[in-house]
């Protein structure tokens, strides 16, 4: 995989895509791959940029054949709505560049075949994103929905286990079609959704430290009732995305959620029943 760099962001070209491009040689479709390598570029760009704009640190930017993976910092304790204003950047540049399509062929800039072959191009990449698998932009906007209702931990499994099927899904009728872009493409995401449940442990140490150092938002806050024998991890487990919390420990007391993290994350405290935090 190649690695460029742009604005401290790393840059990753995946081996999917410089397949595609060799195969584009070969083919003689050298143009129309570029171009579609500039439309999944400028579609990075505007995740990236309104990434930005939110305060998120983008740490590297990997290009596939059907869009792109923005890893960023700072990201997993946002607002949910972030996520989401986020995820929709991307496919808003590529509607933005459908309208640029049919302005430049009306004005006679570009062929009818041209504009139709770009318009066709963003409209697909746009709409392939939108899918309700991770970590296309339409399974992290399907994530953040999830944790409006639910705990940051069973909002991102149940969506991991829905991306997860829907990928298998689009395995199986891609091979029976025998369309081998699209199998190809239902393969990776298979394969990362696996792997994106075998890291959820990570993901989700990840988490509650991102919430730990984040300043508490006061407008925010959720109140929780939880028994005096339930143990400090299985507590963190009701934690969500873009909320402080104020624990009520039946017959102990209160508990602020700062409480609870440091005793997880800094004392080990894991199996301690929550009563002793008080």
């Amino acid at each position: 995989m190649n690695r460029g760099g742009w604005l401290g962001i790393k840059v990753r070209i995946h081996l999917l895509f410089w397949a595609v491009i060799g195969l584009s040689i070969v083919t003689g479709h050298f143009l129309e791959v570029i171009t579609l390598f500039a439309i999944v570029l400028i579609h990075e760009i505007g995740h990236v940029a309104m990434a930005r704009e939110l305060g998120w640190t983008v740490t590297e930017v990997q290009l596939l054949p059907f869009g792109g993976v923005a890893t960023m910092e700072d990201a997993y304790a946002t607002d949910p709505l972030d996520e989401i204003v986020v995820a929709l950047a991307g496919p808003f540049l590529n509607i933005v560049m459908m309208g640029v399509s049919f302005l430049f062929w009306y004005a006679d800039l570009w062929t009818e075949e041209w504009a139709r072959f770009f318009l066709v191009s963003n409209a697909t990449i746009a709409l392939f994103n939108l899918l309700p698998i991770w970590p296309l932009d339409g399974g992290r906007i399907m994530q953040a929905m999830f944790c409006w209702f639910l705990p940051y931990r069973s909002a991102s499994l149940l969506s991991l286990t829905s991306s997860t099927l829907l990928a298998g899904i689009l395995v199986g009728f891609s091979g029976l079609d025998m369309r081998v872009n699209l199998l190809v493409i239902g393969i990776y995401l298979l394969a990362v959704n696996i792997q994106s449940f075998l890291k959820f442990p990570y993901q989700f140490f990840r988490f509650l430290m991102e919430k730990y150092v984040r300043e508490p938002d006061e407008h925010s806050v959720h109140a929780l009732t939880v028994a005096p024998h339930e143990t400090v991890l299985t507590v963190t487990h009701k934690l969500r995305r873009g909320s402080s919390h104020l624990f009520y420990v039946q017959g102990a007391g209160l508990l602020p959620e700062e409480r609870l993290l440091h005793a997880l994350l800094f004392e080990q405290k894991h199996d301690a029943k929550i009563e002793t935090l008080l």
